[in-house]
């Protein structure tokens, strides 16, 4: 089963990975940016290495979390998630006061510079999690055809299939997100799913 935690810029996402790496039994834990990216590169693409790698570890049985900027749709688009035994998101989030006092805090990036652009992604995030019909131009690259866009596109606000857990990290210590995180997955994992070659969600 795949766990994506995705979510905008300083929510916590992969500092709950490292801390998660040490908590969850038969789960692998990665960041997305453990692979290099950059200006040139299509995330889209590195998105579905990501997946290619979580199959391999759903072979020996066992699962996988990836934190990510990628949004839920962008991974539900990827050519080999449909090979994927479950899929459920969690998004993280945070008010954009204490947003942009992270930012601040760390060490800045000339490619990804602080203003509207960066609070306006967090809405994005908020908005997509709640509705999948909100404003899909912003992540669907129709010059990716081998990219399964329509598999969802159709899909109105409340359908199961998008069902996301949000955590708001604004007043949490990491470790406090984390153990919510953990509580999240070990639940899902307790459930049937939606999202599963058998279902054929898809189609």
């Amino acid at each position: 089963m795949l766990f994506l935690i995705s979510g905008a810029a300083v929510t916590g996402k992969k500092s709950v990975v490292r801390i998660l790496k040490d908590k969850l039994e038969n789960t692998e834990c990665h960041d997305f940016n453990e692979t290099p990216v950059n200006d040139g590169t299509n995330r889209r693409i590195v998105l579905e290495e990501w997946v290619q790698r979580a199959l391999e570890v759903q072979k020996n049985g066992n699962d996988f979390l990836i934190s990510t900027q990628s949004p839920f749709g962008k991974l539900l688009a990827c050519p080999s998630t449909i090979e994927l035994n479950g899929i459920k998101c969690c998004l993280l989030d945070c008010h954009d006061f204490v947003r942009v006092e992270r930012y601040l805090s760390r060490s800045q990036f000339k490619e990804w510079p602080l203003g509207m652009d960066t609070l306006c992604w967090a809405v994005f995030h908020r908005m997509h999690a709640h509705d999948p019909q909100w404003e899909q131009r912003v992540i669907v690259d129709q010059n990716l055809p081998e990219y399964g866009w329509k598999r969802w596109m159709n899909w109105q606000k409340g359908d199961k299939r998008w069902a996301m857990k949000i955590i708001d990290t604004t007043e949490n210590e990491m470790e406090y997100t984390a153990n919510l995180v953990q509580d999240w997955i070990l639940e899902e994992k307790g459930k049937s799913q939606e999202l599963t070659t058998e279902t054929k969600w898809w189609l």
